[in-house]
Formats: structure tokens, C-alpha cells, sequence
């Protein structure tokens, strides 16, 4: 009878060493000891030290080259595939003024940047089962996302109207997105265990170090060369960095292993701390995408200059860097409520006082550098949301990751209209020379460090666990 590979309670293989090793067998791989096996041969013959020719060694779990060169591709590939929504506040500012979408309003432009990561965030629930049911298909996903976000770019390249950059660049690079990048993220569970917060916060790391980098590439080629060659060179760039990585990002296990047809345990439905975790997470990405998507607006409007605008957008991804790591690394060193707390109490903070204060660009950059730092390190957070909320294997870990990573995409799709509602003229418009004075900005930055205040109590999911637990036993 086939075993399935053990898993320890944090959700990865737990055969970090070689030790153990996989006989293939009618169906699959059955699992065994070297001791074992070395046992089983002793008794019966002559050759304690043979082991069968068609044995399956795994390679070592948070280390080795395995493990590290799908880490480097795996960032490579976040870069890519983030980097581009989240630098759309620059695409966002040259629309405004590009004859093709000038007389379009700024809600309709908004809606671009916001379905280009809301969308990529609301597929996961739908891609992940599907690779985890079918995963040798993981491979030609991939392939098919690389294809789909290229023809993205192209497609945006020639857009006239901004119902054609919706389903480019908005719908269709998305979807390619969701292709290569959820197939990528299912194998982080296999190479990593002990190390999976501080592996995940180095992953996401590659959407601030590309959202420092890409600001200021596509701001010089649309200033240079126009919208046309700006997004055609970026489509370039897209496959011959992402095609390299592919081979690099595969499965420990052996793929016939892996499979399994078994439905998905939805006991963490009726898992009070999982709805608080949900909650508190939609309602941070209510707020967390608003400051990348309108800061460039907002310098210009403060008329600091367009350049300002991508300069505190290239600080806020750059600040996200160092942000991903360190609470990847506090939510595996310490209870995960202080992660929260220190996430969404200090952005909130760093909303009200330094952007709703900001008149010049020194304080606009601190904003950018705190906020960046504190508010987009959520995504870091995750792996202990999964395992908080019954997430015990590689498959159940990763569907609930995408239903958090879903609760995220409800809020930044939803935040574009509303912001658009917000930024009107309101009780201290041109009463006052802060940020909560200029046009209708003011709104806006009360709302955005309202949600991500509403946010911080997600804390209260270990009261609320301990309780369900009480009951339950």
C-alpha cells in the first residue's frame, strides 16, 4: 500500500537529509528509511549496503543548492510579475496626458492599476486547486502565463482607448501573472520549513527592489521613446528574464507522489481565527495599494514634479525590501500578533501624520520609507496565517494561501472606485496647506489609514483561539 510522504505540523516534507528515499512502485513512490532498507537487505542476503538502482533521493530542505537556486528564480519571478501593477501610478500619470486617454476620467484610468493587481490576487483560489488537483501541469501553466502576460504589454502597445488597456494591461497580464506565479508559489512548502517566513519575506522582496528599479526605467522610456516602445521593451525584458527561471522552479517530491485527489479539508471554515485573519487582511488591502497607486498624482499636485512622484514611489518599494524580510523573520521568531500590530498600527500612523501633514517633498519620502517599510509586508505574513488556520500540508497550505491572497485582491480591486469617490472637495480644502487640504486628498488619506487601522485587530484571533479551542475539546 502507497504511504504518503510525511509532513511535519508546520506544513513541509520532513525529510531534510537524505535519509529518507522513494521506491517506485506500481503507482507512486513508497517512502522508507535507508536504515530500513539496509535492514530489509541484510536478512535477505549478502549485500547489506545495496540499495535498488531505482531508489529516489530528496535533496536537503532549507538549504542547498535545490532550495536556493528555486529561491533566487522565485524572487526573479515575483519581481517580474509585481513589479509592473505596482509601478502603474507612473503609467497612471502619463495617461492623464497621452491624447488617446486624456478625455477619459481618472476613476476609469485607476481602474487599470487596480485590476492588474486585484485581479492577480483574486485568481488564486481558483488557479491553486486546479494545480494542486493536476500538479505535473504546473510546468505548462507557467509557460502559459509567461505567453499570456507578454501578449499583455503587446497588446497594451497599441491600446486607443482605455477599455483596451482594461483587458490588456489590466485583465489579460494579470492572468498571466496568476499562471506563472501561484504554480511558483505551491513549492515553497516543499523546500521550505523551519525557514518558510524568512524564505517568503526574500520572495516577496522582489516587488520592492523591482518597484525601486522600474519607476524610473519606464518613466525615462515614456519620456524618451513613448508609450508604444516603453511597453513593447518591457515585454522583451519580461520573457527573456522569466524563461530562465522555469527550470530552477520544480517540486522536491516526486511529482507522481504529490498527487492527490483527495477534497480539500474545510474544517478551517468553521475556524474562528481564520475570519479574523481574513477580515483583518481584506480590509489591509483595502487601504496598503492606495499610496503606491496616487503618490505620483499627489507630488504633482503639490507641483514637486513628476520625477518627485517616482522617486517617493521607488522609496516606498525600496523601503518594502528590508520590511519583507524583517517580518518575515519576527513572524518565525515570535508570536505573529506583534507582526500585526507592528504592520498596521505603524503604517496607520505614518498615513495620518506624515502624509496627511506632507506640503514638501522631505516629509512625502519619510512617508514613503515608513510606509513601504511597514504596510506591503503583510504578504510576508502569510505562511503563519496558513498554519494558524489549520493549514497542516503543502496542499491545504497553499489553498488557504490563496484565499488570503484573494482577501487581499477583494480590497485592491474595490479601493480604485472607491478612492475615486473619495477625492472631492471636503470641510478643510484649501483651509489648510497639508495633504489634508489639497483638492480632495483628505478623504482619501483618512479612509486609508482608517482601514489599515481596522486591520490591527486582527490581533484578537488568539483570544478568540483560544475560546474555539475550549469549545472544541
Amino acid at each position: 500500500m502507497n504511504q504518503p510522504i510525511s509532513k511535519d505540523r508546520r506544513g513541509s516534507f520532513q525529510n531534510s537529509d537524505l535519509s529518507k528515499i522513494f521506491i517506485p512502485i506500481a503507482n507512486g513512490y513508497q517512502e522508507t528509511n535507508r536504515s530500513e532498507l539496509l535492514s530489509v537487505n541484510s536478512s535477505a542476503g549478502p549485500s547489506p549496503d545495496h540499495e535498488p538502482e531505482n531508489a529516489v533521493s530528496l535533496p536537503p530542505i532549507d538549504g542547498g543548492f535545490h532550495a536556493w537556486a528555486y529561491l533566487v528564480s522565485a524572487w526573479l519571478v515575483e519581481l517580474l510579475v509585481w513589479s509592473f501593477p505596482f509601478s502603474y501610478g507612473i503609467f497612471l500619470n502619463f495617461y492623464a496626458t497621452d491624447p488617446n486617454f486624456e478625455h477619459y476620467s481618472s476613476a476609469s484610468l485607476a481602474l487599470v492599476g487596480s485590476l492588474s493587481s486585484g485581479v492577480l490576487y483574486l485568481t488564486s483560489p481558483i488557479i491553486l486547486p486546479i494545480i494542486n488537483r493536476y500538479p505535473w501541469h504546473k510546468r505548462n501553466a507557467m509557460i502559459l502565463g509567461v505567453i499570456l502576460c507578454v501578449s499583455g504589454l503587446v497588446g497594451a502597445a497599441f491600446s486607443t482607448k482605455v477599455w483596451h488597456l482594461i483587458i490588456t494591461q489590466g485583465i489579460l497580464y494579470s492572468i498571466g501573472g496568476s499562471l506563472l506565479y501561484f504554480p511558483m508559489t505551491t513549492y515553497l512548502f516543499e523546500w521550505f520549513s523551519a525557514k518558510k517566513g524568512i524564505a517568503n519575506g526574500v520572495i516577496y522582496s522582489g516587488t520592492g527592489v523591482g518597484g525601486v528599479v522600474t519607476p524610473f526605467v519606464v518613466e525615462t522610456l515614456l519620456e524618451k521613446y513613448g508609450r508604444r516602445t516603453t511597453l513593447l521593451s518591457l515585454a522583451v525584458a519580461f520573457l527573456v528574464l522569466s524563461l530562465p527561471c522555469l527550470p530552477f522552479i520544480k517540486p522536491r517530491a516526486p511529482v507522481a507522489q504529490v498527487v492527490d485527489i483527495r477534497s480539500i479539508n474545510t474544517r478551517f471554515l468553521s475556524f474562528s481565527p481564520f475570519w479574523i485573519l481574513f477580515a483583518a487582511n481584506l480590509f489591509q488591502g483595502l487601504g496598503s495599494f492606495l499610496p503606491s497607486l496616487y503618490l505620483p498624482t499627489f507630488a504633482s499636485d503639490l507641483n514637486l514634479g513628476t520625477t518627485s512622484g517616482t522617486l517617493a514611489l521607488a522609496f516606498l518599494n525600496g523601503a518594502s525590501v528590508p520590511g519583507l524580510i524583517f517580518l518575515g523573520w519576527l513572524s518565525d521568531a515570535f508570536d505573529i500578533r506583534w507582526s500585526i500590530l507592528i504592520s498596521s498600527l505603524g503604517s496607520a500612523l505614518a498615513v495620518f501624520f506624515l502624509w496627511g501633514f506632507s506640503e514638501k517633498l522631505a516629509p512625502l519620502l519619510a512617508f514613503a520609507c515608513i510606509y513601504g517599510f511597514l504596510a506591503p509586508s503583510w504578504s510576508a505574513l502569510w505562511p503563519r496565517f496558513v498554519a494558524t488556520s489549520d493549514g497542516d500540508d503543502p496542499r491545504q497550505a497553499s489553498t488557504l494561501m490563496g484565499i488570503f491572497i484573494a482577501g487581499r485582491g477583494i480590497g485592491n480591486v474595490l479601493s480604485a472606485p472607491i478612492a475615486s469617490g473619495l477625492l472631492r472637495p471636503w470641510y478643510l480644502t484649501n483651509k489648510s496647506t497639508a495633504a489634508y487640504g489639497l483638492e480632495g486628498y483628505g478623504p482619501l488619506i483618512m479612509f486609508t489609514g482608517f482601514t489599515l487601522l481596522v486591520s490591527s485587530l486582527g490581533i484578537s484571533y488568539g483570544l478568540i483561539e483560544r475560546q474555539w479551542r475550549h469549545q472544541h475539546e
